[in-house]
């Protein structure tokens, strides 16, 4: 009865993945037979395989994507893709479909045998692919990792809020890949020490989705491409002055050291209050997007779009590359995430809502001061962030020069030639498989 149990057990793919997970004898019954296979009868084809930030098409995978697209290379390059992105590949034939959670274990295997087959792999997060990758001989295959932004919280070992175990795991998952890209020397030290790396795995590349950005904040393609996201979401919108509306984002890092439940939205400002919020927005003909992070839980499809009428849900689910949209926006707003560490140069106005700034520090941990982190108007009220918007053409001034230095710290190697340059670095470590 026991062994059934188990059978069927094992015949769930998640199942099966909880299973391997809790149990490395387990692991190592099934991942060493498939290993020898891979060893001795598995053919590589010339294929680059790209996966984006939680799956989606997107970030920096998909710039290199394209840029493959674009140009001659040994490889063909094939984008494991999401069925909620299949709109954006029409009859392009240079995808390959991702199993679903629902998916029976036949799909897995076919994808595991896609993963197989190729000579190089690319992803955006440590994790991303790693159960299939570690069935398989790592030898085989370059792994490439090109981090979806910058972090300025303590990442992997340095992490606070790891236990010993967590740290033990982090000290040796990331050590997969071949190739890890940044932008500078202070980020190759974060990286390399936070994920136990060799510093020569970690090269200074650039970030390569910053090839593909446009930053041109009025004028008639940007407001046609405001009206289409806003009929996507099914918001009227005739009494909003797009082409003038000073477009506001907030977007809030996930917390993992809290519980998933947690909310990273505006309501955890002091004295905060939607209508009265919405009221000045509308007066000043102000249009403010909220984003969760990717993988919160509080992403979903059916949740509504307009909070208030100038207060937009601007799901990652519905919109998953957020960097398409950036030169839609006047100002960046958020807490701890990085994403507004590429736009340090531009004329964007910045800003952060840190209503739990003492508390992160101590129990999550910041990579630098705090003073030198956040070259903007901090606020952690709803009073605080309405003087901002008033003001914030005057505030940005006092910020100017904490803005370059910080930049010119992260961002030793532009975005321009981010592509090639990290082309050419994974040919040159396919050149002995050739």
């Amino acid at each position: 009865m026991y062994f059934i149990k188990l059978v069927r057990k094992l015949l769930s793919v998640n199942g099966l993945v909880k299973a391997l997970y809790s149990n490395r004898s387990l692991f190592l019954v099934l991942s060493v037979p498939i290993k020898l296979i891979d060893i001795l009868f598995v053919r590589p084809k010339n294929e680059i395989l790209f996966y984006g930030y939680n799956g989606r098409y997107n970030g920096n995978s998909s710039s290199l994507y394209r840029y493959c697209l674009s140009k001659k290379n040994q490889l063909s390059p094939i984008w494991l893709l999401d069925k909620q992105d299949l709109n954006q590949f029409g009859n392009s034939k240079n995808y390959f479909l991702l199993p679903s959670k629902n998916s029976n274990i036949l799909e897995h295997i076919k994808f595991l045998l896609k993963i197989a087959h190729a000579r190089v792999v690319v992803v955006t997060s440590v994790g991303d692919l790693r159960f299939y990758c570690s069935l398989l001989y790592s030898k085989k295959r370059i792994e490439v990792l090109l981090p979806h932004g910058i972090t300025i919280k303590s990442a992997g070992i340095m992490a606070k809020h790891f236990n010993k175990n967590e740290r033990k795991i982090w000290s040796t998952h990331p050590s997969r890949f071949d190739l890890v890209s940044v932008s500078s020397r202070v980020e190759q030290h974060w990286i390399s020490s936070g994920f136990n790396l060799n510093p020569e795995k970690v090269k200074i590349l650039g970030i390569q989705r910053g090839e593909h950005s446009s930053d041109n904040l009025k004028d008639e393609k940007n407001t046609k491409q405001l009206e289409k996201i806003f009929t996507e979401l099914g918001i009227d919108t005739p009494n909003i002055n797009l082409s003038k509306s000073t477009k506001v984002l907030y977007a809030p890092t996930h917390r993992d050291h809290l519980s998933s439940k947690y909310s990273t939205m505006l309501e955890n400002i002091d004295g905060y209050n939607l209508q009265e919020l919405n009221r000045f927005l509308k007066e000043n003909n102000i249009l403010l997007f909220l984003r969760e992070h990717a993988i919160s839980d509080k992403n979903t499809l059916d949740k509504h779009s307009v909070l208030e009428s100038n207060v937009i849900h601007f799901s990652p689910v519905k919109f998953p590359e957020i960097e398409q949209y950036f030169h839609l926006i006047d100002v960046v707003i958020t807490d701890y995430s990085g994403i507004y560490l590429e736009h340090l140069m531009e004329k964007k106005s910045l800003a952060f809502a840190q209503f739990d700034i003492d508390d992160f520090e101590i129990k999550r941990g910041l990579n630098l001061p705090k003073e030198i982190l956040f070259p903007g108007y901090i606020f952690k009220s709803q009073k605080e962030f309405i003087y901002y918007l008033k003001n914030r053409v005057s505030i940005d001034q006092s910020y100017i020069n904490q803005r370059k230095y910080l930049h010119s710290l992260l961002f030793e190697r532009g975005s321009e030639g981010a592509c090639r340059r990290t082309m050419v670095e994974i040919e040159k470590m396919i050149n002995p498989f050739f």
